[in-house]
């Protein structure tokens, strides 16, 4: 007869996720100081350019409402623009604001098997009225994917969502790479950025949410697979890469 498994609580799996993630973080702060600037001799600034981007976190990219993809306050990408998403990096969960402060999350990665608790287990969540007259819970779901743009001088952004829209879209990448993976075979995906947009009932207008289509996989050391190689199929000429 087989043992019975223990059941773990959903607060005991968070306080694990939270000392595993408050140790890697610490982990990384001492490589970091230790290492940023002797880790390559030849290029000392690109090297504290990563470091910090450790530390400070990547550029947010974001799909905007009026159908432009953000970078930071003033710059965007072109729609059409290509990016690799780093799937493997996916973060997800809530994250608790006041006064545009972050001051509370549950946060972590799907890679480490991060389950994110339900809303109704979130500590101080009853609505707050916003200085527009609506109200807002202070908890916010949100997922973040990192990508690298590409022919772009391989810029890496955080693509961040909230929206039912976004989330939909981040959660349709995560689980073509999951279906990959279990196939067997590496990579990342390659998505086109787009956009589209639905009549809204409730409000009245038409809202844009984003669309991150799929168009191809890098191999297993990050460069784009040619249409040949990523079907395994005998091409005809004009067709393969």
């Amino acid at each position: 007869m087989k043992p019975k498994t223990k059941v773990r609580t959903t607060e005991q799996v968070l306080r694990e996720q939270e000392a595993r993630a408050k140790a890697e973080r610490e982990n990384a702060l001492t490589a970091t100081e230790g290492n940023a600037l002797i880790a390559d001799n030849d290029n000392p600034w690109l090297e504290m350019s990563t470091a910090l981007d450790k530390i400070l976190g990547l550029p947010r990219l974001k799909f905007s409402k009026e159908a432009e993809y953000v970078v930071g306050e003033s710059e965007s990408l072109a729609i059409g623009t290509r990016v690799i998403a780093h799937a493997d990096e996916i973060e997800l969960g809530w994250k608790r604001w006041e006064n545009n402060q972050l001051i509370d999350q549950r946060w972590g990665r799907i890679a480490d098997n991060f389950v994110p608790p339900q809303e109704k287990e979130l500590p101080n969540n009853e609505p707050v009225v916003q200085p527009d007259g609506t109200s807002r819970k202070p908890w916010q779901f949100s997922m973040e994917l990192p990508v690298t743009v590409m022919d772009a001088g391989e810029q890496v952004l955080s693509f961040t969502v909230t929206s039912r829209g976004g989330l939909g879209a981040v959660s349709a990448v995560s689980r073509a790479y999951g279906k990959r993976l279990k196939e067997g075979q590496p990579g990342r995906p390659i998505l086109e950025l787009k956009g589209d947009k639905y009549w809204s009932n409730r409000f009245h207008t038409w809202v844009n949410y984003p669309v991150l289509t799929i168009v191809g996989w890098t191999d297993a050391g990050g460069k784009p697979l040619s249409l040949r190689d990523d079907l395994n199929d005998d091409l005809p000429p004009n067709l393969a890469a």
